[in-house]
């Protein structure tokens, strides 16, 4: 059930008996780019080390034991032209507790505090906390440019998403970070509190009357008319193009992005989910059956969609020497599935598999929670059960006519720097 509070403010209650616990997520939407994505990826590690009421570490951790081992914590998550800073509760049901019927208020509270009283030092954000967070973010993004297979797809999202939502890490950049002050965080903290439309999530088992009288007395949220773009499709033009890039690793990776041309909100979209099970999702797939176990040219591939941005990506870890065979096949299996080489018990197969993890989502919070929420960023109301439908309801025309609207658009290498001289 959804619930309008003011402009901008929605509550969304999901029921369900299955957890003891309860859950409560708050989403604050903003338009993707890449300084205010550093900037809120700092905050988002600043806003749960403590607040003004629990001024320490060791405060904070206590707080939560007292409230029967709560968790706390907040991350940012790209989705395609959004970013989301989402702030995460969890606490056990009150009915498993005895004399526990202020425990659901005691956990708003906790949230409001860590909202919107933080913690101050002469009027500014903590230098401590500021600086830490700072270390934390430059060490996370270094890890992911120092894994091979990351950074070959981060390249890959650049040169395919140029000057588009795509190219840019919901984590933000080096560069920026590096120039980052106080003062920038602080305001990105005042404009995501007063501009950014908030979602407030709660999952579990609850009395949803008594629980939106709570939020709506607890957290005192201003109306707000800010809208975003979430999702689109890649415009950028179609390349066999292949960019070789040096990195000091032991192992080649090759990442390739295709457009689909085809909205995540429209219908067609189930066919192209089916399709790209078809294509390289599963181990039925025909990169796995090829690539993988038919030459011996790697030890895992997969292709992905990535939904909000109308994009299909492939990742595999390869030989230097198998580079071209490697790029080769890969081509020749998409060619093979536009040409409708596949299957109809490949085609069945592949929608029982979506169809499971569908309906495996139902047993996981934190899935179902992100389910709903995708619902939101879509202005949709898409039920699993009607997805389920939609994917058994997929012909295989209407695979072909998804294979047939993707577009290659580029193709990055990324290899050890001596075995590229070999």
């Amino acid at each position: 059930m959804k619930i309008k509070i003011r402009e901008g403010v929605t509550l969304n209650f999901i029921q369900s008996d299955k957890f003891k616990d309860i859950a409560v997520y708050i989403d604050f939407l903003h338009e993707l780019n890449e300084k205010d994505a550093t900037e809120r990826s700092v905050l988002s590690m600043m806003m749960t080390d403590r607040c003004e009421k629990y001024d320490t570490k060791q405060k904070m951790s206590n707080v939560c034991d007292e409230l029967y081992g709560a968790t706390l914590s907040c991350r940012t998550i790209g989705c395609g032209g959004g970013h989301v800073v989402e702030f995460r509760s969890k606490i056990i049901n009150p009915m498993y507790v005895e004399g526990s019927a202020n425990l659901l208020r005691d956990q708003l509270c906790l949230i409001k505090e860590i909202l919107f009283n933080p913690y101050y030092e002469q009027g500014h954000f903590s230098k401590e906390i500021f600086d830490e967070a700072v270390r934390l973010l430059k060490s996370k993004i270094m890890r992911r440019l120092d894994d091979a297979q990351t950074y070959s797809l981060l390249l890959a999202f650049q040169k395919a998403g140029e000057q588009q939502p795509l190219s840019i890490s919901a984590l933000g950049s080096l560069d920026i970070l590096s120039k980052l002050t106080i003062e920038d965080v602080e305001k990105q903290y005042q404009s995501m509190l007063t501009n950014d439309p908030v979602e407030i999530m709660v999952c579990g088992q609850f009395d949803e009357l008594q629980m939106g009288r709570m939020i709506e007395s607890i957290f005192d949220f201003t109306q707000r008319s800010a809208k975003v773009n979430t999702h689109y499709c890649l415009n950028t033009a179609a390349s066999d193009e292949i960019t070789k890039i040096e990195k000091d690793i032991p192992q080649t990776n090759i990442a390739m992005i295709w457009k689909n041309g085809i909205d995540v909100v429209d219908e067609q979209y189930a066919a192209l989910r089916v399709a790209n099970g078809i294509f390289g999702q599963y181990s039925t797939s025909y990169l796995f059956q090829e690539v993988r176990e038919k030459h011996s040219l790697c030890y895992s591939i997969f292709s992905n969609l990535i939904s909000f941005d109308g994009a299909l990506v492939v990742s595999t870890g390869i030989e230097h020497q198998n580079i071209d065979q490697t790029i080769q096949l890969i081509k020749e299996q998409f060619e093979r599935c536009k040409k409708g080489e596949f299957s109809d018990e490949l085609i069945s197969v592949t929608k029982k598999m979506i169809i499971n993890s569908l309906k495996a989502s139902r047993d996981d919070m934190n899935s179902m929670m992100s389910y709903a929420y995708n619902n939101s960023l879509l202005n949709r109301e898409l039920t699993i059960e009607e997805n389920i439908e939609r994917i058994s309801n997929v012909s295989k025309e209407a695979i072909l006519k998804a294979f047939n609207a993707c577009e290659l658009l580029a193709t990055v290498v990324l290899t050890g720097k001596e075995k590229a001289h070999e």
